[in-house]
């Protein structure tokens, strides 16, 4: 496994996110929602197909400098052919995450590499969106008894853990050695869920989020405790299958 993988994972997403996002706003007008849903749209595209292309031409291709851009271009292949559009979206729009996925993983890098030790396992990588999807949708169904909400929100809360928790995970496996440490980490990854999403709309229109919240509209006036008891439980349960990983590691 490459050094910085958990910044390497994350970036896939938030590079495609952001620059989908950007299209869709230059193509239909800079709103809220065009700028989200193209957000959300390069995201998800990203976590069906950039991921698996990166870790497989890590791991067939890694003297091939030019993977990232191939990989870009399949990706921008993808969203075209999905959303419709024309094959100058999509030479642009995969020139464009080419070039700055390849920027972004030449800033990380560039980053000092920890001792082999300090490094997340594959096992604790996973376990990060594993652990907050099953925690959202659990959460989801107690309140909605729905089996469609619990599949729903464990989506949601996957895609949340790869893009606010495995940065987290980089930082903590950095300057913690605690036990704890991943409880810590989905404390810290709810924190800032709330800060990016919650905080905002609550700011300057409380209502609308009212309305989408329908029956869990009482959690708006617990604002952050809401976001930060589900991160720690998320933590707890990566720190649990964590353990249980440790556990079944034969002995040599």
């Amino acid at each position: 496994m490459k050094p910085h993988a958990e910044l390497r994972l994350c970036a896939v997403p938030l590079c495609a996110g952001l620059v989908y996002g950007t299209a869709k706003g230059l193509a239909l007008g800079w709103n809220a929602s065009n700028l989200f849903s193209g957000f959300l749209f390069g995201v998800v595209i990203a976590i069906v197909v950039g991921i698996p292309l990166l870790l497989w031409g890590d791991r067939r291709f890694e003297r091939f400098k030019s993977r990232h851009l191939i990989s870009a271009l399949l990706q921008s292949l993808v969203a075209v052919l999905l959303a419709r559009s024309t094959w100058l979206m999509w030479a642009v729009g995969g020139l464009a995450l080419g070039v700055l996925y390849t920027a972004v993983v030449s800033a990380i890098e560039r980053l000092e590499v920890r001792p082999k030790g300090a490094r997340s396992r594959w096992t604790t990588i996973v376990a990060v969106p594993l652990s907050g999807g099953l925690v959202l949708g659990g959460a989801a169904a107690v309140l909605a008894q729905s089996a469609g909400m619990f599949m729903f929100f464990t989506l949601i809360g996957t895609l949340l853990s790869m893009l606010f928790g495995w940065p987290v995970l980089w930082l903590i496996e950095r300057f913690f050695s605690t036990r704890w440490r991943y409880v810590l980490g989905g404390g810290i990854s709810g924190g800032l869920i709330w800060l990016v999403f919650g905080a905002p709309v609550i700011a300057t229109d409380p209502q609308a989020l009212a309305n989408v919240l329908g029956p869990w509209s009482f959690l708006l006036s617990w604002l952050m405790v809401p976001f930060l008891l589900l991160g720690l439980v998320a933590g707890g349960l990566c720190t649990l299958l964590d353990r249980l990983h440790e556990w079944r590691k034969p002995s040599r």
